[in-house]
C-alpha cells in the first residue's frame, strides 16, 4: 500500500518504487500479451521453416583447417552450387551357401529396376556394374544418390524408390537370398525421420503439459507457462533461422537440441516465478503487488541462471567443430528467449487472469499457508544433523558411479550411430562378411595431376590398404578411391589413414585424403581440442557468474564442484546404460562435450536456485536454520522443474539417431541425479559442513 505522509492538516500519499513497479505491470499486462501473440504470429513461418535451412553435411562437423574438409568442399564444388555431396546407395546380395545362377540372374533384373527409376526419382544417377565377392557368396551394386539442399542432405524418397525397386524384383527368389540396401544415402535415411522438429515439438509439448497439469492440479495455471515456452520457442527458431541465413553452421542435432533445451528452461523459469507469485499472493492485497514482489525476488537468479548456460553457450564460440560453433548461439538465443518470455509474457498472462488462474486452490490475501514442505523440511533436518558425515557418504556414491566410465567406449562409425537393425545396418554387416572392411566406406585421395602415379604407388604400399582405384577428376585433382583392408572406423583404420597422409606428405606433396573414415577422424581430433579448451573454461566462467550473484567466493567453488561431480556420475551411469540396457557399441567423440555443456550449464541452475534462496535466508536466520528453510521451501518446485527438464530431453530419445538419444538419455538421468541428490542432500551437507565462512569474503551477518 502507498505510504500515508501528514503535513499539516493535508495528507499525501507517496509512492514508493514498489507501488510504481506494480502499477506499471497493470498498464503493461494486456500490451505485453497482445504484443507475444502478434510476434508468434509473425515469426511462426520462418521458426518453422528452421529445418530447411539446417547444413548436416560432412564439413559442419569438420574444422576448415583438417584436410577431410577441404576434400568435402573441392567435391561440393563440383556438384554445383546449392547442391549437397552426392553418397552411394549400396544394394548387397548374399547366400551362405554361394550364390546359385537363379540369384546372379535376380541381382541382373534388380539392377535393371534401379536403372529404370533414373529420370524418374529425381538425385537418382545410374547403377554401377555388379561385383561379385571373392568368396562367390555375394554381390552388390552402387546407385549414387544426390539430395536437394532443402532436405539437409538426406533423401529418405530416393533410397524408399531403390528398395522399392529392389523388393519387387527380388520377390520370387529363392529363400535364403539376403538383401539390404546400405551405404552412406541409406544410413542417412534410416537415421533420421520426416518432420523430426515437428514430432519432437509435440511430444516436449505434451510432456510438459502433463507435468504442469499434474504439478498445478489447475485446469488453467499449467496452460499460462506453457504458452510462455511456446512462444519462446517461436522466438528461438526464428532467431536461428537468421542466424542460419547469416552464414552460421545449424545442423539438425542443434535444432533439435534447441527445442528441448527452451522448452526446459522457460518451464524451469516459469516453475519458480509461478511459486514465488503464489507465495506473495497471500501477503499482498492486489494481484499485482504481489507479481512486482515475486518479480524482485526471483529475477536475479532467473538472471543469473540464465547467464550461466548462456555464458556457457558463447564458450562453445572457441570450438573448432562447425557445428558445435554453431550450437553456442543457437543455445544462447534459445536461453535468452526462454527468460524475456516467462519474465513479460508470463507476468502479463498471470495478471490478465488474476488470482482465478489458481482455480480452484486461489491463494487469498492475509489467509495462512505453508510455505515450506514437510518432505524436503524433513530431509534438511536429517542432513542437518551430520553434514559432513552425509557429504563423505554423498561422495562415495557419486564416485562409484563414476567407475561407469570405463565401459565408455568410442564408436565413430556412422552406421552404429543408426538406432534399431534397418536396412542400412543389416547390409553393412553383409558387405563386412564378403568384402573387404573398407568396402562400405573407402577413402578418397585427390591429388594433383604430376603427382598421381606417385600417390597411387605410395597409397597401394601403405600397410591396411587393400585396393586403390581411379575415380573422375575434381575440380583440378586427379582422384582416388582407397579401400582398407581393416576396418575403416576402428583403431586400424586410424593407423591406416595416418600412415597414408604421411606417405602421401613425402612421395606426392599436395595430396588430400579424405572420405567418410577421415572425416570422423578428424572430427576425433577436433574433439579431443575442443574438449580440451572448453571444459575449463565454461567452469571458471560458470564460476564467476556464480560468486556475483552470491558475492562470494567459497559458496561458488562449492556449487561448481559439485555440478562437475555430478556430470562425471551421470555420464559413467549413461555409459552402463547404453552399453548394457540399450546395446549400443559406443559414443561419438563429439557428444561428450555436449553432454557437459548441458548437464553442467542446465544442473548448477538448480544449485543457483537453492543457494540463492538459503542466501536470502541466511541473512535473517542464520545458516543453519536458512538452510533448512531455504530447502524446504525450494524442494518441492525445483525438484518439479527438474522433472520437467528432464522429461523434455529425454523427449530426444524417439529420434532415430543413437547419437541424439545419448545426449537425450544423459541430460535426463543428470538433471534428475542433480535435483534428486546432488541439490536436494550434497549442497545443504556441504554448506552447513563449512559453516558461515562459506559466504566469504562476505561479512557474517
Amino acid at each position: 500500500m502507498p505510504a500515508i505522509q501528514t503535513t499539516g492538516s493535508r495528507n499525501r500519499v507517496t509512492r514508493t518504487p514498489d507501488d510504481r513497479f506494480a502499477t506499471a505491470l497493470r498498464r503493461l499486462r494486456w500490451p505485453a500479451v497482445i504484443a507475444w501473440v502478434l510476434a508468434i504470429i509473425v515469426l511462426h513461418g520462418l521458426a518453422g521453416s528452421l529445418s530447411k535451412v539446417t547444413n548436416d553435411s560432412a564439413s559442419a562437423y569438420l574444422p576448415s583447417s583438417a584436410p577431410s574438409t577441404r576434400v568435402v568442399l573441392l567435391q561440393e564444388a563440383g556438384q554445383g552450387p546449392g547442391q549437397p555431396l552426392t553418397n552411394a546407395a549400396v544394394v548387397v546380395f548374399a547366400r551362405d551357401s554361394g550364390l546359385t545362377a537363379a540369384d546372379v540372374a535376380t541381382v541382373g533384373a534388380a539392377r535393371t529396376a534401379v536403372a529404370g527409376l533414373v529420370g524418374h526419382v529425381t538425385g537418382l544417377s545410374g547403377p554401377g556394374p555388379v561385383q561379385r565377392s571373392a568368396d562367390g557368396e555375394a554381390a552388390q551394386f552402387t546407385a549414387n544418390v544426390t539430395a536437394p539442399a532443402s532436405s539437409g542432405g538426406v533423401d529418405r524418397a530416393a533410397v524408399s524408390a531403390i528398395r522399392a525397386a529392389v523388393a519387387t524384383a527380388t520377390s520370387h527368389a529363392g529363400e535364403g537370398l539376403a538383401v539390404a540396401v546400405t551405404g552412406a544415402a541409406a544410413v542417412n535415411a534410416d537415421s533420421s525421420a520426416g518432420n523430426q522438429q515437428t514430432i519432437l515439438l509435440l511430444t516436449a509439448l505434451v510432456i510438459v503439459a502433463v507435468i504442469l497439469l499434474i504439478v498445478y492440479r489447475s485446469p488453467l495455471l499449467w496452460l499460462l507457462p506453457l504458452l510462455g515456452a511456446v512462444g519462446a520457442i517461436v522466438v528461438a527458431q526464428a532467431a536461428a533461422h537468421g542466424l542460419a541465413n547469416a552464414g552460421l553452421t545449424v545442423s539438425t542435432l542443434s535444432a533439435d537440441i534447441l527445442i528441448v533445451l527452451v522448452f526446459g528452461a522457460a518451464s524451469d523459469y516459469a516453475l519458480l516465478l509461478v511459486h514465488r507469485y503464489r507465495e506473495e499472493l497471500r501477503h499482498h492485497a492486489t494481484t499485482e503487488a504481489a507479481m512486482a514482489t515475486a518479480l524482485r525476488a526471483t529475477l536475479p537468479t532467473l538472471v543469473a541462471s540464465a547467464a550461466t548456460v548462456t555464458c556457457a553457450m558463447i564458450c562453445l564460440l572457441v570450438a573448432d567443430s562447425a557445428s558445435l560453433h554453431g550450437l553456442g548461439p543457437v543455445g544462447a538465443v534459445g536461453i535468452v528467449a526462454a527468460l524475456l518470455a516467462q519474465a513479460t509474457f508470463l507476468p502479463a498472462l498471470l495478471l490478465a487472469f488474476g488470482r482465478a488462474a489458481f482455480w480452484p486452490r486461489i491463494p487469498r490475501y492475509g489467509a495462512a499457508g505453508r510455505e515450506e514442505s514437510r518432505f524436503w523440511a524433513g530431509i534438511g533436518t536429517r542432513v542437518a544433523r551430520h553434514p559432513a558425515r552425509t557429504v563423505v557418504v554423498v561422495v562415495l556414491l557419486l564416485g562409484a558411479a563414476c567407475a561407469g566410465l570405463v565401459s565408455l567406449r568410442v564408436d565413430d562409425n556412422p552406421v552404429d550411430n543408426v538406432k534399431g537393425h534397418p536396412g542400412s545396418v543389416a547390409g553393412a554387416q553383409l558387405l563386412a562378411a564378403h568384402y573387404p572392411a573398407g568396402v562400405i566406406a573407402p577413402l578418397v585421395v585427390l591429388t594433383p595431376p604430376d603427382q598421381a602415379a606417385a600417390a597411387a604407388a605410395a597409397a597401394r604400399a601403405t600397410p591396411g590398404v587393400g585396393e586403390v582405384l581411379a575415380g573422375a577428376p575434381v575440380r583440378g585433382y586427379d582422384s582416388y578411391s582407397v579401400v582398407l583392408a581393416v576396418p575403416p572406423f576402428g583403431s586400424a583404420g586410424t593407423t591406416a589413414i595416418v600412415d597414408l597422409r604421411q606417405a602421401l606428405s613425402q612421395d606426392a606433396p599436395g595430396s588430400l585424403v579424405g572420405g567418410q573414415p577421415a572425416i570422423q577422424y578428424d572430427a576425433a581430433q577436433a574433439a579431443g581440442r575442443d574438449d580440451t579448451a572448453i571444459i575449463p573454461l565454461v567452469l571458471v566462467v560458470i564460476f564467476i557468474v556464480i560468486a556475483l550473484l552470491l558475492r562470494a567466493v567459497v559458496a561458488p567453488l562449492v556449487l561448481v564442484a559439485t555440478t562437475a561431480l555430478s556430470f562425471a556420475a551421470s555420464f559413467g551411469l549413461s555409459s552402463l546404460l547404453w552399453r548394457f540396457a540399450f546395446g549400443y557399441s559406443g559414443v561419438e567423440s563429439e557428444i561428450p562435450i555436449y553432454i557437459f555443456i548441458f548437464l553442467v550449464a542446465l544442473g548448477v541452475d538448480y544449485n543457483i536456485f537453492l543457494s540463492a534462496r538459503i542466501r536470502e535466508e541466511s541473512r535473517r536466520l542464520g545458516l543453519r536454520a536458512g538452510t533448512l528453510r531455504g530447502l524446504g521451501v525450494t524442494g518441492g518446485v525445483i525438484t518439479a522443474a527438474g522433472v520437467v527438464l528432464a522429461g523434455t530431453f529425454a523427449a530426444l530419445t524417439q529420434i532415430p539417431q543413437v547419437d541424439i538419444i545419448e545426449v537425450g538419455t544423459a541430460v535426463a538421468l543428470g538433471v534428475l541425479l542433480d535435483t534428486l541428490l546432488v541439490r536436494t542432500v550434497l549442497v545443504p551437507a556441504s554448506l552447513l559442513a563449512i559453516g558461515d565462512r562459506v559466504w566469504w569474503p562476505a561479512r557474517r551477518r
